[in-house]
């Protein structure tokens, strides 16, 4: 039982570890691809663990239409739900030093309202990246929860 968790968690994190590189199954192009958006802004993906959507945001530090780098990408690893208040996210430092950024997390429930949220302070060293947990202000929504989206990271 513990092998299977390990390997579905590193099934995972490859795959989040791609998506944050720019590699794309999609398309005509091979190898790295630069990023959609040339404003800066964020984008949404959504992938289905069980009965759990996880939606990811990441934002930029600077106002859109600026060349601002990031400070740091976000997306969610594990999203909470029944029996689980909390949410795995994962967290990496777009800049070559070592920073401080702080993460918020909506947990949100099947029409769309959120139903709790907060955030994490993480410090990264330049281009690290680390897995925290995030646990929900208020844990006893957790069965309701069945998305949970990344804030404005600053």
């Amino acid at each position: 039982m513990a092998a299977a968790r390990r390997i579905r968690f590193t099934a995972v994190l490859v795959g989040v570890v791609l998506a944050l590189t720019g590699f794309s199954s999609h398309g005509g192009s091979s190898g790295k691809s630069k990023g959609k958006s040339s404003s800066g802004g964020g984008g949404c993906s959504s992938s289905k663990s069980r009965r759990t959507t996880h939606t990811n945001t990441t934002t930029t530090g600077g106002s859109s239409g600026t060349k601002s780098k990031e400070p740091a990408r976000a997306t969610v690893v594990t999203c909470a739900g029944p029996g689980r208040p909390q949410a795995v996210i994962q967290v990496t430092s777009l800049v070559d030093t070592e920073r401080t950024v702080d993460v918020p997390l909506n947990f949100a429930g099947a029409s769309g309202a959120s139903l709790d949220s907060t955030s994490v302070r993480v410090t990264l060293k330049g281009r690290e990246a680390k897995t925290v947990t995030v646990p929900m202000a208020h844990g006893d929504k957790a069965a309701e929860i069945q998305r949970c989206e990344m804030g404005r990271i600053s």
